[in-house]
């Protein structure tokens, strides 16, 4: 789960993968080992419903570490089950088990849908940055998450036409503002195959800032990527994946410039209706 060679089971194992992986990363509530170290740790695992020996064997993060990547190529409905199932436990972890809460809490963000209809989720500057490394997390999650995205990005680009009802279908299904980052990032690599995702993340204003504030905190990416460097052989595997995700081009843009692009094409009404919302919401001045 942490290392370079888990392509074959992954490939051709899946369900037995996925039968053992939530009991060797996911700590229940009832777990005694959990309950009886908790006062004595001294990491964020615990927050996040991770076993916190688990973690460790991550770092450096990437995604190519583990099976993550190769069960989303080969077995994407059933891996993305499992990403959802995962950061919705992660998510309730953070934000409802009963810690000495020593980190940020995480505020309830509303995403509107297209039909109507709403999806809260939890989310803070800690949980969206995750997946970019830049705020402190289990290594085993931002690598799941470095995973998922370079998945989506791939999938973006070879199917052009279906990448916006899956990002939609992830914000319909995640409780975690960490998932919605990630779709936000292919949202904004792909502006224009991803308009019903970019005006469902449009509607919740807190998004837009949190990636506004991603975008100032990437000019660290190059230094955190070769921190480990030299530590082990198998970490300069690790850092060129991390450098070749930190030069895509979409690194510099945020959200707020994938809406400018959105507005440029058929979608540009729905964007100033929920613009002028959010205008009308402002409080008055004077």
């Amino acid at each position: 789960f942490s290392g370079l060679d888990s392509l074959p089971a992954a490939r051709d194992l899946p369900d037995a993968v996925l039968s053992v992986v939530s009991d060797y990363l996911l700590a229940s509530e009832e777990d005694p080992r959990r309950n009886r170290y908790l006062g004595a740790s001294m990491g964020v695992e615990k927050y996040f419903g991770i076993k916190e020996e688990r973690s460790h064997d991550s770092f450096p993060a990437s995604g190519i570490r583990g099976p993550w990547i190769h069960l989303l190529q080969y077995h994407p409905t059933k891996a993305l089950a499992f990403v959802l199932r995962v950061f919705n436990h992660s998510t309730h972890s953070y934000t409802h088990a009963g810690l000495n809460r020593q980190l940020e809490p995480a505020w309830e963000i509303e995403l509107a849908f297209a039909d109507g209809s709403t999806r809260k989720q939890w989310c803070n500057p800690r949980l969206w940055n995750l997946y970019r490394g830049f705020s402190v997390g289990p290594y085993v999650l931002q690598s799941l998450l470095m995973a998922f995205e370079s998945w989506l990005l791939g999938y973006a680009k070879d199917y052009p036409q279906q990448v916006d009802s899956v990002l939609v279908d992830i914000l319909r299904r995640s409780e975690s503002g960490a998932l919605a980052a990630v779709v936000a990032s292919v949202a904004t690599a792909h502006p224009h195959a991803a308009g019903e995702a970019l005006l469902v993340l449009l509607s919740a204003r807190d998004y837009i800032r949190l990636d506004l504030g991603r975008r100032a905190a990437e000019r660290q990416a190059a230094a955190l990527s070769g921190m480990s460097s030299g530590l082990q052989p198998e970490h300069k595997v690790y850092n060129a994946a991390r450098k070749a995700a930190d030069g895509l081009p979409h690194r510099r843009e945020s959200l707020e410039d994938a809406i400018t692009r959105l507005q440029l094409g058929p979608f540009s009404s729905r964007v100033h209706v929920i613009l002028d919302r959010h205008k009308a919401a402002l409080p008055q001045i004077g």
